[in-house]
C-alpha cells in the first residue's frame, strides 16, 4: 500500500489543540470546577479522581489527620506540607513496588521520589518552613523541559481526530 500520508506536526501555532502544563500550572488553574481538578489530579496521580482508588482514600485520611494542610478548592482540596508529602511519597512508593510496571518506569519513579523527599526536606528546614503543595512537590522540571522540546522539535503529532 502506497499511501501518501501527510503527517502534521504539532507546534506552538496549533491554537488550543495541544499544550503542556506542569503540575504547578495545573494547580494554579484550579477554579473549583470538576474539569480543572480532574486534569490536576490525573497529572499527579495517573488516575481519575472520580474512580475509586487507594490514593483518593489516602488523601482523605491525610486531610482528616492534617486539617491545617488542606486547601479547599470548590468541592475539592489540595494538600500541602506534611500531608502533601505523605500522599505523594506513599503513592510513589506503591508505584516502585508494583509488579505490573516496567523497570524503566519504576526507576524513573524512584528518582522522582528522591527529588520529592529533597524538596520537602529543604522546604521544611528553612528558618520559616514553607509548606509545598502536591503540585509543587510533584512538579518534574525535566518532564516540562523534554515535553516542550519534543513539541518544538515537531516530534509530538496531532491525532488524525484532532
Amino acid at each position: 500500500m502506497n499511501k501518501n500520508i501527510a503527517i502534521r506536526r504539532a507546534s506552538v501555532s496549533d491554537n488550543g489543540n495541544l499544550r503542556f502544563a506542569s503540575t504547578v500550572a495545573l494547580e494554579q488553574e484550579l477554579d473549583g470546577t470538576e474539569n480543572t481538578f480532574e486534569e490536576y489530579f490525573f497529572a499527579i496521580y495517573h488516575c481519575s479522581y472520580f474512580e475509586k482508588s487507594g490514593i483518593k482514600e489516602r488523601r482523605e485520611q491525610l486531610a482528616n489527620f492534617y486539617p491545617n494542610n488542606v486547601i479547599k478548592v470548590g468541592n475539592f482540596f489540595v494538600l500541602d506540607g506534611e500531608a502533601a508529602f505523605s500522599a505523594l511519597s506513599s503513592y510513589y512508593q506503591a508505584l516502585v513496588q508494583a509488579d505490573t510496571l516496567n523497570e524503566d518506569f519504576k526507576e524513573y519513579i524512584a528518582k522522582r521520589l528522591i527529588e520529592i523527599e529533597k524538596a520537602h526536606k529543604s522546604s521544611q528546614s528553612l528558618s520559616i518552613p514553607i509548606n509545598l503543595t502536591e503540585g509543587q512537590l510533584s512538579n518534574d522540571k525535566q518532564l516540562s523541559f523534554f515535553a516542550c522540546l519534543a513539541i518544538d522539535n515537531g516530534q509530538v503529532l496531532l491525532s488524525r481526530n484532532a
